[in-house]
């Protein structure tokens, strides 16, 4: 007699199972794109170039070797040779806010360079901010952790800058401080796991915590500014702040109704290690770490995010931590993420420009007197037909994006131009500058970004200070 048919009783629990686990990754990092970042992302860096982020693993393509000494030109110069027209003749477009290129009497990365120039003399002050804004390319800190290593060699140790308490993501990282939380914490991002107020602050995340605690140690040297940027609401608890084991700050967070709120404090003799310990339920948005001079650069990189997901703050919310973090240059590098489903003659590719203009519109009129630079993504590869040729809608993308920088008071960084445009994906992968996912730089890929965005940002500003 023939065993009785028992596959009715197994497919259910398959079934089952496979939606706890959906469910259950989703609640750890949240969102249908940070859910595939999970599935198909490394857990590991590999033993030797690690890549700087999510990545998944492809079949190599089949390419010749390449000596370590090749020489390898990108396709424009990081920064320009002093050309009267800053909107030409480097990776770094200038854009002209008042008169012509020709004859330009302020262009958008001006105010930047006069900070910057305030800061060396002494007279700015407080630290030089940067803010960069980006998808999971930025947010692991490679990039913007070198780019503030290089800064702050020529300006100053100003700090690790703005830093979340708990990171919304594991691939969410600074390389300028360790972190540590216990206790019961949820995080939310404008990308991934979302929350209900769209309340995230400057830096497109929150935490709240109940009954728990986090800390922050500085890699090296120490810090005199702190600033807390947290959430009143009814039913908030007490927020208690120690600095290498003093009490610097103590505030109560209960309030009739949710608002932006900010503690400061001074230490006299800088710190290198706090401690944030919550009583009762407390949100959270971040931290800054700050010296009295110097120059700090913010990671406010966020997995997943795209150029609509970035619209997903609560705008009133939004302006006000940018207004109270103040900085200086908001740079943003997003596009890597809708790269991958965005496609020739699609209309989401048509409105592209007028969707980054949207990006760009509350950081502009938040802060006016601030530089802002756009900054474009990396050439990307596909696999196709046992080739790994470029995505087509790189150049329409690049170029979208550029508009709307030039149409909003920005200026550009063209990487994938910078980088060798098309087909440079692949060049670049050949010689461990990027992932096997032609998305995510490596680390040395990472670095040499990082150097050219620096070298633009220090060329424009001696040039501005020899005008």
């Amino acid at each position: 007699m023939s065993a009785p048919d028992r596959s009715w009783t197994i497919a259910p629990t398959l079934l089952w199972f496979g939606g706890l686990l959906v469910v259950g990754l989703w609640a750890i990092d949240g969102g249908v794109q940070a859910l595939a970042d999970r599935l198909t992302a490394r857990r590991e860096a590999p033993a030797t170039g690690g890549v700087a982020g999510p990545t998944f693993t492809a079949p190599a393509p089949t390419v010749a070797d390449t000596r370590d000494d090749e020489d390898d030109k990108p396709g424009l110069p990081a920064a320009s040779s002093g050309s009267a027209d800053r909107a030409k003749g480097s990776a770094l477009e200038d854009t002209c806010l008042d008169g012509t290129p020709a004859s330009c009497k302020r262009w958008a990365m001006d105010a930047y360079y006069q900070a910057a120039a305030d800061e060396k003399a002494g007279k700015l002050g407080r630290a030089l901010r940067v803010s960069w804004y980006g998808d999971s390319v930025v947010a692991t800190d490679a990039i913007p952790g070198r780019l503030r290593t290089r800064l702050q060699s020529v300006l100053g140790d100003g700090g690790p800058g703005f830093v979340a308490l708990v990171p919304p993501h594991r691939f969410v990282g600074h390389e300028a401080i360790t972190r540590g939380s216990a206790g019961n914490w949820a995080t939310h991002a404008i990308s991934t796991l979302q929350i209900a107020d769209g309340l995230y602050g400057a830096g497109g995340a929150t935490a709240e915590g109940d009954d728990a605690h986090a800390t922050i140690k500085l890699v090296s040297g120490k810090v005199t500014n702190l600033d807390l940027h947290y959430l009143t609401q009814p039913k908030g608890g007490t927020i208690v702040i120690t600095a290498d084991g003093t009490e610097v700050v103590r505030t109560e967070t209960k309030a009739e109704s949710k608002d932006a709120a900010y503690a400061t404090a001074s230490i006299k003799d800088g710190a290198s290690t706090f401690k944030v310990e919550l009583t009762g339920r407390v949100r959270t948005f971040g931290l800054q770490l700050e010296n009295a001079r110097g120059v700090v650069v913010d990671n406010l990189g966020i997995v997943s995010v795209n150029v609509k997901s970035f619209a997903n703050h609560n705008p009133a919310s939004f302006a006000g931590g940018l207004v109270h973090r103040g900085a200086d240059l908001i740079m943003i590098m997003i596009g890597a993420n809708e790269a991958q489903w965005l496609g020739p003659g699609d209309r989401d590719t048509k409105l592209y420009q007028s969707n980054y203009e949207k990006v760009l519109g509350p950081l502009r009129k938040a802060r006016p007197d601030a530089s802002c630079l756009v900054v474009s993504p990396t050439d990307q590869a596909e696999a196709k037909d046992g080739a790994y040729p470029s995505r087509p809608v790189m150049p329409l993308l690049v170029d979208a994006q550029r508009k709307a920088a030039h149409a909003s008071g920005c200026a550009f960084f063209s990487t994938y131009d910078w980088m060798g445009g098309k087909g440079s994906a692949e060049k670049w992968f050949r010689r461990g500058l990027v992932g096997t996912d032609f998305q995510h730089l490596s680390h040395k890929g990472a670095n040499k970004l990082a150097d050219a965005v620096f070298d633009a940002l220090t060329s424009g500003a001696q040039t501005y200070a020899g005008r």
